[in-house]
């Protein structure tokens, strides 16, 4: 498996993977490791039948492989890249619709786990609670100042991105979704 984040530039491919199950289906089985449309099915309460579709298109694009051979019928599926980029830069139109679909399904599904983390931080563990973070900031930086924080952030993010492999997990750890973001506001907004 990779952890340098897959580049995604074709329309087709984008997608495939900017379906609500298919993005579940990929992230269940980059924390899981290798799982069965039926296991997979359980853990998200839908059918082996309609799993088995999703893990067949994700495959047919790259995103998971079959993984060892079980006995029997049992086809167990792992992830392929664990990571993924795009954008729509330069780009024609329908490079650009589907990387915006894709963003835009990402990040509906990160802001309603943002609010949920909110709604249940109150009744969370509280070294859980000290350790979580919003951090929200207006900042003047140049474009270039800019691309360097984004840089850091995913140099920073990316020396964590190997424990998607179960086995180099330490004690304690659990999922954590981590948000940034970094964009220049409209003159409007910004007094300029």
């Amino acid at each position: 498996m990779s952890f340098e984040p897959r580049r995604l530039t074709d329309a087709t491919v984008m997608r495939a993977l900017a379906h609500p199950t298919r993005i579940e289906l990929h992230e269940l089985i980059a924390r899981e490791g290798e799982l069965t449309a039926t296991q997979a099915g359980e853990r998200l309460g839908l059918t082996p039948a309609n799993v088995s579709y999703h893990l067949r298109q994700l495959a047919k694009y790259g995103f998971i492989e079959e993984g060892s051979s079980m006995p029997g019928r049992a086809r167990p599926w792992r992830v392929r890249s664990a990571g993924h980029a795009w954008d729509g830069i330069g780009a024609d139109a329908e490079t650009k619709a589907a990387a915006s679909a894709l963003t835009s399904v990402l990040l509906e599904r990160d802001i309603g786990r943002l609010r949920g983390w909110l709604e249940r931080e109150q009744t969370a563990d509280p070294d859980w609670r000290r350790a979580a973070f919003l951090s929200e900031s207006l900042l003047y930086l140049t474009r270039e100042e800019l691309a360097e924080v984004g840089r850091m952030i995913t140099d920073l993010l990316l020396t964590f991105a190997e424990r998607i492999d179960p086995a180099l997990r330490p004690d304690g750890s659990t999922p954590v979704q981590v948000l940034a973001a970094g964009f220049p506001l409209p003159p409007s907004e910004t007094g300029n």
